[in-house]
């Protein structure tokens, strides 16, 4: 026997069992990391957070695709007249706009837009629509929305300087049905926008169309330096707004005043008939707190009384001038203060100064061909309107704006009264603004 050999070990069996168990373990761990894994990322595409800030509530998808939006947006107007002006609304304290508004976006490229309105007791859909937004220089609307002529009217109506649009906003469409199609064609420099339409009265809007005819809208847009951050015509911008199409059967248009008093009154048995043509001019320019702001309208319509059918040309402008006082930058959409409203850290929110002066004016042939007479209608209105805004912070803003609207003719004895119109607005806008 050999002594010095070396037996072979033994291993263990004890030792054996816990490094199966070991490996039992490990392989378990092993699959559950995996199924964690392919669980965070299933979350990634599915799952969603919700984000509270002043654009309104959103719930999002971890992977961007969707989006869903709600907001708010609340004007309460206090409206006084004074002196002995001719008016038929009575001072008061009204709710001007009550709407809650709902956005989302579908699989990035669809984007989808609905704004009620329940102010002054009616309850009307103002805007109700869907872009696809695939294609930066052709996107495609469906719906309900602004139509692209007034530069006015497409401003946001808790963006415009003053709590009440000026005169040339009364020749344009408030809100159509159709489709459109816009975008840049160079971009951040050149904007288009087509459609067709309903048709709707001026400064009106509707739900229905009243015959097969439809509205051709057309709108380009220009801001040739906006690119370009240290340009001083960065903030230039101009442009064209025009639309195309008949008012046979179409309700009569309003004009109203300020103070949403109508100045013209149609003679009986007049009716909107023939044929429509809307030009709008359009343009502004923004300087740091500095702003300018000016636009004009020419319609040419169509009325018939009995036998008598012509078209009447109506015209209106409007210059309008701001400044900041607190230094911040005057833009065309939302105003957001460098220091909210926090008094006890010193913070005051922004102040703003405007004036504005405008004039309408319709061709005398209306009266001529008896479609109204000028004991009941004014031929023209001139007004003069001074304003202050106080933007608290990006959500609330106090308005008050003083305006003086002259009238010639419009009375049985000459000249309708002046009207001194008196408006403060205590606004709430808690909202996303829709998509251009």
């Amino acid at each position: 026997m050999n002594i010095g050999a070396q037996t072979p070990d033994v291993q263990n069996p004890s030792t054996s069992d816990e490094l199966k168990t070991l490996e039992q373990k490990v392989e378990q761990l092993s699959q559950e990391v995996k199924a964690a894994q392919q669980k965070a990322a299933e979350d990634a595409k599915t799952g969603a957070h919700v984000t509270a800030d002043s654009e309104g509530f959103a719930f999002r998808s971890n992977d961007g695709q969707f989006w869903f939006k709600i907001g708010a947006d609340l004007q309460v107007d206090s409206r006084a007249f004074i002196g002995s002006a001719l008016t038929t609304l009575p001072d008061t304290i009204l709710l001007r706009r009550a709407r809650p508004v709902f956005s989302a976006t579908l699989y990035k490229d669809f984007y989808f837009y609905f704004r009620p309105d329940f102010g002054q007791g009616t309850t009307v859909i103002y805007d109700a629509y869907l872009q696809y937004n695939h294609f930066k220089k052709f996107k495609v609307r469906a719906g309900k929305f602004k139509s692209p002529v007034g530069l006015e009217r497409l401003q946001e109506d808790d963006n415009t300087t003053f709590v009440e649009r000026g005169l040339p906003t009364l020749l344009v469409p408030s809100r159509d049905i159709g489709f459109q199609v816009s975008g840049d064609i160079i971009d951040q420099r050149v904007n288009y926008a087509v459609g067709i339409f309903n048709g709707v009265p001026d400064n009106s809007l509707t739900d229905a169309a009243v015959t097969d005819h439809r509205d051709l809208a057309a709108r380009l847009f220009f801001t040739p330096f906006l690119p370009d951050q240290k340009s001083i015509l960065r903030g230039l911008a101009f442009g064209m707004g025009a639309s195309s199409g008949s008012v046979d059967g179409m309700t009569l248009p309003a004009y109203k005043s300020f103070g949403q008093n109508s100045f013209i009154t149609f003679a009986s048995g007049v009716a909107s008939d023939g044929h429509r043509d809307r030009l709008a001019p359009q343009g502004y320019y923004y300087l740091g707190p500095f702003g300018l702001f000016t636009e004009y309208g020419v319609n040419q319509e169509g009325f018939q009384k009995g036998t008598v059918r012509h078209e009447i040309a109506i015209r209106s402008w409007q210059v309008a001038t701001s400044y900041i006082l607190t230094g911040e930058r005057k833009v065309f959409g939302n105003l957001i203060p460098r220091r909210n409203f926090d008094p006890g850290n010193h913070g005051w929110g922004a102040v703003e100064l405007a004036v504005r002066t405008g004039e309408f004016s319709v061709d005398h042939g209306l009266y001529d061909y008896g479609f109204a007479t000028e004991a009941t209608s004014a031929r023209l209105a001139k007004e003069w309107v001074g304003g202050v805004n106080w933007y608290l912070n990006r959500m609330v803003r106090i308005s008050a704006d003083y305006a003086v609207t002259s009238f010639e003719g419009g009375a049985p004895t000459g000249n309708r009264p002046t009207e001194k119109a008196l408006i403060t607005r205590f606004q709430l806008n808690f909202q996303n603004f829709p998509q251009p």
